[in-house]
Formats: structure tokens, sequence, C-alpha cells
């Protein structure tokens, strides 16, 4: 219970900042341009991949290893040793995701703390929820891919990644003088992009009045 509290407590400290971090202005509909059918078809793909591909290679890790142990030590030992990698795996990352969380949030809460905003943090954030998440999921394909977004060093190759896809698919307008020449240059946004404006600080407020 601890754990998914810790998880929680994450989930709470992003949801409450959002607000203060970036503020989504929605684009105007005479701009918008509907996902084309093509987008809309590897959309389709991804998600037939996830909820049928992976749960059968799943499906067939687990017996091929319940398979591999049980020609050896019998067919009871085999069960038990495939099930008991199963829960000690989902212990282990349990207890990787409660340390890694924690870390994550005194990281977010220090760079809030000094007026940053913690972008590398918060992306730490997503990737250690979707750790656990998978680490939940019965089977060693996703356990695997659980323990590497948890651990540090293979974290980061998942977070550049995941960078370098938000800034291809997200445009940013600071807000400013300039803003209003920015805001009529982008009229012409490409499909599934979104404006984000950063909120300005109260001190940077009270200087503008």
């Amino acid at each position: 219970m601890k754990v998914f509290k810790d998880r929680l407590g994450l989930v709470d400290l992003i949801c409450s900042h959002r607000e203060s971090l970036i503020h989504l202005k929605s684009v105007p509909i005479s701009t918008w341009h509907p996902a084309t059918g093509r987008n809309n078809d590897g959309m389709l793909i991804r998600l037939l991949f996830l909820f049928t591909v992976i749960p059968f290679v799943e499906l067939v890790i687990l017996l091929q290893v319940h398979h591999a142990i049980s020609s050896v030590w019998g067919n009871g030992i085999g069960l038990l040793v495939t099930l008991g990698g199963i829960v000690v795996t989902g212990i282990l990352g349990a207890t990787l995701a409660r340390q890694q969380g924690l870390g994550v949030i005194r990281q977010v809460r220090g760079q809030m703390g000094r007026g940053e905003v913690p972008g590398q943090a918060l992306a730490d954030g997503i990737l250690v929820l979707f750790g656990a998440a998978l680490l939940l999921t019965p089977g060693f394909l996703s356990d695997f891919f659980g323990f590497s977004l948890l651990i540090p060093a293979s974290r980061s190759f998942y977070r550049t990644r995941m960078m370098r896809w938000f800034k291809g698919h997200v445009q940013i307008h600071r807000s400013g003088s300039g803003s209003g020449s920015g805001s009529g240059s982008g009229s012409g946004a490409q499909p599934d992009v979104f404006v984000v404006d950063p909120v300005e600080s109260k001190q940077n407020d009270e200087r503008l009045t």
C-alpha cells in the first residue's frame, strides 16, 4: 500500500503544478486540421499490436519458460518457479519504483522551489509511473521493459526519445512582445500540433501592470 501511495503522490504532485508550468491554448477552429486517415490507421495498428500481439507474446514466453523448467525439474516445480518468478520480479519492481518515484518527487520539488520548470524530472516521473504499471502486468516481457524504465541508465534513452517526440509534435510560443506576431505566423499550424504558452510568473505580471 505504501508503494501505491507514493505513486499517487507523484501523480498528485504533477497534476497540482500543471497549471503553474504550462497553459494550454486551444487552436482556433479555422486553423485546426483533423488527423488524416493515415494517422488514424497508424494509431489503429499500434493499438491492435498493443492489445493482441504483446499479450500473445507474453503467453508464449511464459509457456516456454514453464516447459524448459518442467523438462528438467518436473511439472510442479516448473509451475512454481514460473509463477514465483513473476511474483519476485513484481516485488523487486515495486521496491525500485518506490525508490525512483521518491527521488523524482524530491527532484521536482527542488527545481520548483528554485523557480525552475522541472521538464526532465516530470518526464522521468511519467516514465517511472509507466514502468511501474508494466511491472504490475504479469509477464517477463513487460517486466523487462518495466525495469528498463525504472533504471536511470536505461531510462535516459527513453527520456531522450520522448523529449524529441514532444519537440516534434508540440509547437511552443513564448508570451511577450512578439507573441502576437508568433501567433499570427502559426495560423498555418500542422495537423496534430498544439500551441503551448508558458504561464507568466506573478513577478512578471506586476512589472507589466
